[in-house]
């Protein structure tokens, strides 16, 4: 897998919970909270794809530390999703006048 194609999996996973987010809160009738729980899970589950892709493309360089980056994205993937889905959410609250 080329490189562009693993910075195209992480700008997708940075991407798709806030869109994923906006578009179940604008255009359909499910709950806030589950909005938020699917585009979480949307965007760890593509980071789990870029953490697996990177180590798959990336070159094993001795002189480095070695950290498990799947590892690592298995258990604080969740984190930026979450953060983006609620800067979405405020932003969402703020301009539009949500009652969410």
């Amino acid at each position: 897998m080329p490189k562009f194609l693993v910075t195209a999996v992480l700008l997708a996973a940075l991407f798709l919970p806030v869109a994923l987010f906006w578009l179940l809160i604008s255009h359909s009738a499910l709950d806030i909270r589950v909005a938020a729980a699917v585009s979480v899970a949307a965007g760890w589950l593509l980071n789990l794809a870029w953490a697996s892709a990177v180590t798959r493309v990336a070159p094993v360089d001795p002189a480095q530390p070695q950290g498990d980056t799947f590892t690592i994205a298995a258990r604080f993937g969740w984190v930026c999703p979450s953060v983006l889905v609620l800067l979405t959410w405020l932003a969402w609250r703020f301009t539009s006048g949500g009652a969410g």
